[in-house]
C-alpha cells in the first residue's frame, strides 16, 4: 500500500507540474499579445501601403507625368498587389526618410536605401533585394576572363575617386593587375573597347546603365564589392509587416520577377 509520505510527496509533484504548465500557457499568452503588429493591422484596414522615397535617384525612382516610376516604384507595386494593398508614395528628401517613417507619414521605406547596422536598434530591415557592390566588366567577346586573378599582367580601368578605385588597387597585387584610373566611368568605357585595358570595375547600378550605351561590354562573373545593399525599412515594432514584405520579396526571387525588373531598369 501507498504510504502517507509518499501520497503528500505525489501530492507537491502534481502540484508543481501544474504550476509550471500554467505558468508556460500565461507565458506564451503574453508573448502572443506582445508580438501584435498594430501597425499592419492598420495597413491592412486600410487598403493602402504608404511608401516613402525621395523620387529623384532615377532608375531607382523619379517623377514623370504618369507619377512616380522607377525600379523602387515597381517593386513597392508589386509588394501592394501581393498583399491586396494599395500603394500610396509619399516623396521627401533623402536625408527626412527615416524621421518621417519614425512619425509616421508613411509604413516603409523603398528608396535606394542602404542598410545601416546602426539604425538597426531604431528600424527592421527587410531582406536585401538589390546588391549596389562593384562588378566586373568585360569586352562581350572576352570568353577567358571571368575574375580578378583572370587579368594577371593585364589593366584595369576605373573611375578616379570612387569606391571602385579604392576597391581596385586594394586587390591590385593579389591578383596581378594593373589599375588605371579615367576621369570618367565613360573613358573607361571607351578604354575598354579599344583594348587599353581588358577590365573595368564599376559599382553595380553605373556597370548596369553602362551596359546599354556600350552593348560590346558584358558584366563577368560574381560582384566583387560587397556594399551598398538596398533594403526596406519599416518600425521596429512592426514584425508581421516584416514577415510579410520578407516572404513576397524572396516569392519575387524565386519567380524571375526581381531579375524581370532590375533588366527592365538596368
Amino acid at each position: 500500500m501507498m504510504t502517507r509520505r509518499l501520497r503528500l510527496l505525489l501530492t507537491v509533484v502534481g502540484l508543481a507540474v501544474a504550476l509550471l504548465i500554467t505558468a508556460f500557457v500565461l507565458f506564451n499568452s503574453s508573448q502572443i499579445v506582445t508580438t501584435r503588429d498594430e501597425h499592419f493591422e492598420r495597413i491592412k484596414t486600410s487598403g493602402v501601403l504608404r511608401v516613402g522615397m525621395d523620387a529623384s535617384f532615377p532608375p531607382f525612382e523619379s517623377m514623370s507625368d504618369d507619377g512616380v516610376v522607377g525600379f523602387d516604384a515597381d517593386i513597392a507595386r508589386e509588394l501592394a498587389r501581393r498583399m491586396s494593398l494599395r500603394v500610396e508614395f509619399v516623396t521627401t528628401g533623402f536625408d527626412a526618410l527615416y524621421a518621417q517613417l519614425t512619425a509616421g507619414h508613411f509604413d516603409v521605406i523603398i528608396s535606394a536605401l542602404p542598410f545601416e547596422r546602426l539604425r538597426t536598434r531604431d528600424v527592421s530591415y527587410s531582406d536585401i533585394y538589390f546588391r549596389g557592390g562593384e562588378v566586373l566588366l568585360a569586352r562581350a567577346d572576352d570568353l577567358k576572363r571571368k575574375t580578378l586573378a583572370d587579368f594577371n599582367n593585364q589593366r584595369i580601368g576605373v573611375e578616379i575617386g570612387t569606391g571602385a578605385e579604392v576597391l581596385a588597387k586594394k586587390l591590385e597585387r593579389r591578383n596581378g593587375y594593373r589599375t588605371q584610373s579615367y576621369t570618367s566611368l565613360e573613358d573607361a568605357a571607351r578604354a575598354l573597347e579599344s583594348a587599353e585595358v581588358q577590365g573595368v570595375i564599376a559599382d553595380a547600378v553605373s556597370a548596369r546603365l553602362l551596359r546599354r550605351e556600350h552593348p560590346q561590354i558584358k558584366i563577368v562573373g560574381e560582384p566583387i564589392g560587397d556594399e551598398p545593399n538596398y533594403v526596406i525599412a519599416m518600425p521596429i515594432t512592426s514584425p508581421q509587416l516584416l514577415a510579410a514584405i520578407n516572404r513576397h520579396l524572396r516569392a519575387m526571387e524565386r519567380e524571375g520577377v526581381l531579375k524581370l525588373l532590375i533588366e527592365k531598369w538596368f
